[in-house]
């Protein structure tokens, strides 16, 4: 498939354009890898954020309409449905002091970032972060939130199983990109080939033209390409010099 002398093979038009073609291939699949990927982690985000403004919606209208009380129960039966290690509540004060909490024992390295609880004391709504613990396999995307007069709400949530399938995509992704990469070299290749063919012919023949044999002609496939074009060239010198030498076409 590949020329015996690797210097002069690199040197080819053939593998030049094989080696535009495998490259402007290949970044054009890893645009389009990238831009799914970015999708995909932005809808399970809007996802995460969304279920996590519902449920602090929810913890705001137990608050109001059944007091703090009922508020401490109802978060750490929310927490105990979930499941302890996927989600997280916290209920702080103005200052973010802690007066009331799931278990935690998960969470102990979780903080508590006053600039937040600023933010929304600034009439900012609700405020969302993404943090990173050592030794723990995904992130944590938070939500802080006035859900009441003096009452903040911090609710976090396990991204953990979302994280597992971004390991996964990233694995596919390189197993994918190697294969088109080989793919995307063997059909330049292939291209590559085919295209030159008639320069290959063209190239021959001329030089057994130059080495005196005048009777040899180039083929010409009658597809009216640049390669034809080239083709007819040299009957048309040697025509002009050799007259009855002209090439017998058969209709």
């Amino acid at each position: 498939m590949f020329s015996k002398h690797p210097g002069k093979f690199r040197g080819s038009l053939a593998f030049r354009l094989t080696l535009w073609y495998a490259v402007v291939f290949t970044l054009f699949s890893a645009v389009a890898f990238l831009m799914f990927y970015l999708f995909i982690t932005s809808m399970i985000r809007t996802r995460i954020d969304q279920d996590l403004s519902v449920q602090a919606g929810e913890f705001a209208t137990v608050l109001k309409t059944r007091g703090i009380g009922a508020l401490k129960r109802v978060a750490i039966l929310e927490a105990q449905a979930f499941g302890e290690k996927k989600i997280f509540i916290r209920l702080l004060g103005v200052t973010g002091d802690v007066f009331s909490s799931s278990n935690m024992s998960y969470w102990r390295d979780i903080d508590i970032h006053l600039d937040a609880i600023q933010r929304l004391s600034r009439n900012k709504h609700q405020v969302f972060e993404t943090i990173a613990l050592p030794r723990r396999n995904g992130n944590i995307r938070i939500l802080y939130r006035r859900i009441g007069p003096g009452v903040y709400l911090q609710l976090g949530h396990s991204m953990e199983p979302y994280t597992r399938f971004f390991q996964a995509f990233k694995t596919v992704f390189i197993i994918t990109m190697g294969g088109i990469v080989l793919l995307a070299a063997l059909i330049g290749w292939f291209m590559a080939r085919r295209a030159l063919a008639g320069v290959t012919a063209l190239t021959r023949t001329a030089r057994q033209i130059a080495d005196g044999a005048l009777e040899q002609r180039v083929p010409v496939k009658a597809a009216g390409d640049e390669i034809d074009q080239m083709a007819v060239t040299p009957d048309s010198i040697v025509n002009r010099r050799h007259p009855g030498n002209e090439r017998q076409y058969c209709p």
